[in-house]
């Protein structure tokens, strides 16, 4: 009998697996446990490709964002559809008759096939115990254990709460209550991916991706984000350790691109610098080219010299995503985002010297954002255009080096440290999306996110990405609603 089935629960992307489960992999039978990794996502994602469906792993989030009582479409659509699917997955299980079932939610994506998988194994498989997982796992979950759902959930890490669930130790730590952390992320094992099928995954923007893991947590606490509930402390690897885990990854499955899941990658300078070196030498001394990308946080000049990103660009980094937020320094300090504009500029000079490329991930709609701070969007936006730091034109050749995520105007709840500073003074609140601020209502932050869309769609002469599309959907479904 297989001691754990670790189950990879869609919808992520499908470019690759998560490395949660193949990291528990290694941890268990490091122990003398059995166990086996099945990526469903990836299996799913095909099954969507072979009917034309595949959009929905991109583009329509209502497919999988709820819970099945509360989303008619994938239950009376995509599931009576692709019930064979779940069929052929029961099947499996059966067969591979484990102990435990773990299910690895990365997010509410997650939640509608965890549900119907769930229910489908406490009446089919009664013996088999059901642990959720992952970063979707919060204290909200508890209602599952509750109404008998599920056995055991895991919250924050689970490499110590997973061998406690093996060995009987259910009241260990993490396992059915608040989350817990290890002290020492020296001590996770390289991830095993030997049950993975690379050959399955469908390549999005990077070349033979791999996700690798080299902190937990944030050192900031911007008031917009609840990371602090799963990681409160930030936790970080040494820079040997990660160089290990990725030369070794790269060596055995032939992966090309790192792509970490750290909220920031320079969090600790001093690993950061660790890290790096250690990339370099590797790659000058067997001319390898593999490179890696991450998120990270704008420094200030002198906590982060020019010298860094030129160590950054020889370890192979390919691009990096940054929580720049806003262009208003003075909203940025509201969010708990302490970097000066001086900082702003003059990180992405130092990346456009490198040739380093950057995603800006940017929020539209914060509560104190005036059409003052709005202007001055716009307003920077077209300046970076002007540097030539981004494509002006869609046939000129060029790679842009910067590129906006303005994705999504701001979603707020209750779980945001945001939600307990600005709650007494909402004009109304309906849900995260619909909820007015001192005037700054949605209508409001909608016309906003519009404009500067519209305006990157300008200056680039192409078409509207499939963000804004996305985004534009979801507002004619909230108008759809209120009428």
């Amino acid at each position: 009998m297989l001691d754990m089935l670790l189950c990879i629960i869609p919808k992520i992307n499908p470019d690759a697996p998560t490395v949660g489960p193949a990291v528990l992999k290694a941890t268990l039978e490091k122990s003398g446990y059995s166990c086996k990794v099945l990526d469903l996502n990836i299996r799913l994602f095909r099954e969507f490709e072979k009917h034309g469906d595949k959009q929905y792993f991109f583009e329509n989030d209502r497919v999988f964002k709820k819970d099945i009582d509360d989303n008619d479409f994938f239950r009376d659509e995509i599931l009576t559809k692709y019930e064979y699917v779940i069929d052929q997955w029961m099947e499996e299980f059966k067969l591979l008759n484990p102990k435990f079932i773990g299910m690895s939610m990365l997010s509410s994506y997650s939640r509608a096939i965890a549900t119907i998988l769930s229910y489908r194994l406490r009446h089919e498989m009664p013996d088999t115990k059901i642990v959720w997982g992952g970063a979707e796992v919060t204290h909200r979950t508890k209602q599952y254990l509750d109404n008998g759902m599920i056995d055991f959930y895991v919250w924050g890490d689970g490499e110590q709460a997973i061998l406690d669930l093996m060995a009987g130790n259910y009241d260990a730590p993490g396992i059915n209550k608040d989350a817990t952390q290890l002290e020492d992320l020296n001590t996770v094992e390289i991830p095993n991916y030997d049950d993975i099928d690379w050959s399955q995954y469908h390549e999005l923007k990077f070349k033979k991706p791999v996700y690798v893991t080299g902190s937990r947590g944030c050192v900031k606490r911007c008031t917009f984000c609840n990371v602090y509930e799963i990681w409160p402390k930030y936790t970080f690897r040494s820079g040997e350790s990660i160089a290990k885990e990725i030369i070794t990854v790269r060596e055995k499955y032939d992966r090309e691109t790192f792509r970490f899941t750290d909220s920031l990658i320079n969090g600790s300078m001093k690993a950061f610098k660790t890290l790096l070196e250690g990339l370099s030498e590797y790659r000058k001394t067997y001319n390898d080219d593999f490179t890696w990308v991450s998120q990270w946080i704008i420094r200030s000049k002198r906590q982060f010299p020019e010298e860094w990103y030129r160590m950054m660009k020889e370890a192979g980094c390919e691009e990096v995503e940054i929580g720049m937020e806003s262009f208003v320094q003075k909203i940025r300090y509201d969010m708990k985002k302490k970097f000066t504009d001086e900082d702003m500029w003059f990180c992405l000079e130092m990346l456009q010297k490198y040739k380093i490329p950057s995603t800006l991930m940017m929020i539209v709609g914060w509560p104190t954002e005036t059409e003052e701070d709005h202007q001055q969007t716009l307003d920077t936006v077209r300046k970076i255009y002007d540097l030539g730091w981004a494509t002006s034109k869609a046939d000129d050749g060029k790679t842009p080096l910067i590129w906006f995520s303005f994705a999504n105007t701001l979603m707020l709840d209750e779980t945001q440290p945001l939600w307990q500073e600005i709650k007494d003074d909402l004009d109304y609140y309906n849900d995260e999306v619909d909820w007015s601020y001192k005037g700054n209502d949605l209508e409001t932050r909608n016309r906003r996110f519009k404009e500067v869309n519209d305006l990157i769609k300008e200056l680039t002469g192409q078409k509207k990405s499939w963000m804004f599309m996305k985004k534009e959907a979801e507002i004619q479904n909230k108008l759809t609603e209120v009428a």
